[in-house]
């Protein structure tokens, strides 16, 4: 396991335990946690398409590195981390991350293809689950202006629970992003192994704009982008999340601003 994710564990864990105590400023230590634990999981999401591909029979993915957890080994560090990066820091949807180079060609199953594409979202919906599980139990405790049930509720760590209500929206959203069946997105490697030869030939020319599109389709149409926002706002909503909870953890995690 690299040092470097170490290291971005270690800083995601003291984000956490300084917003859970209100140490020091507890709305910069959302911003600490919340900005770790995205990428944290951005790196469980890249090993996830790694160690898939490495157990159907990719023996290059070990050579490369990308089994050992370090982001700097992603393709592209400026799209892979920066800009995601950049797109979180400013409060918005992070693009779906880092990129492995892996051998689709050596799995002999179609389902194992498959497997490659959907083990990075995995891990972006079981945190997602673990997050708004976490939240839900914790409800009666968590601290106002949450609401539940009409009523707010009051209790301690709130700028916490906050930071946790927000992770968890950020990891439903790039879910959901990364599973939009489009060339170059995660959702197409999951339904192209079932597709005909010359359909994946046809929708190649769309994979390297596959994720400008969609970018797109979200910034410039809003039907799109209510619709998108709809979806995961009832994913939460189904967990039983507080509606207020994600811009509540937006608000502390960009700090600066108040």
């Amino acid at each position: 396991m690299s040092s470097v994710f170490l290291a971005i564990v270690a800083v995601t864990v003291t984000g956490a335990v300084a917003s859970w105590t209100g140490y020091g400023d507890a709305k910069f230590a959302v911003f600490v946690f919340v900005f770790g634990a995205y990428f944290v999981v951005l790196c469980l999401h890249e090993f996830g398409h790694a160690y898939a591909a490495h157990l159907a029979g990719d023996s290059g993915v070990a050579a490369r590195g990308y089994l050992d957890l370090n982001p700097l080994r992603y393709l592209n560090p400026v799209l892979s981390l920066l800009l995601p990066a950049i797109y979180l820091a400013l409060g918005g949807l992070p693009l779906p991350g880092g990129a492995v180079l892996v051998d689709r060609t050596v799995a002999r199953k179609r389902w194992q293809a498959a497997m490659i594409s959907a083990s990075g979202p995995l891990f972006n919906i079981q945190f997602a689950v673990i997050a708004m599980v976490a939240i839900a139990l914790a409800a009666p405790t968590v601290g106002a202006p949450f609401i539940v049930g009409g009523s707010a509720i009051f209790g301690p760590h709130q700028v916490f629970w906050q930071g946790v209500s927000f992770f968890a929206y950020i990891q439903v959203a790039v879910a959901l992003l990364n599973l939009i069946p489009v060339p170059g997105l995660d959702g197409f490697g999951i339904i192209e192994p079932y597709l005909r030869p010359e359909t994946r030939r046809g929708l190649e020319p769309i994979r390297p704009y596959g994720i400008l599109l969609v970018l797109l389709l979200l910034v410039a149409f809003p039907p799109v982008r209510d619709g998108f926002s709809h979806a995961v706002e009832s994913i939460m909503s189904t967990f039983g999340q507080p509606y207020y909870g994600p811009g509540q953890g937006r608000d502390a995690f960009m700090f600066w601003q108040h």
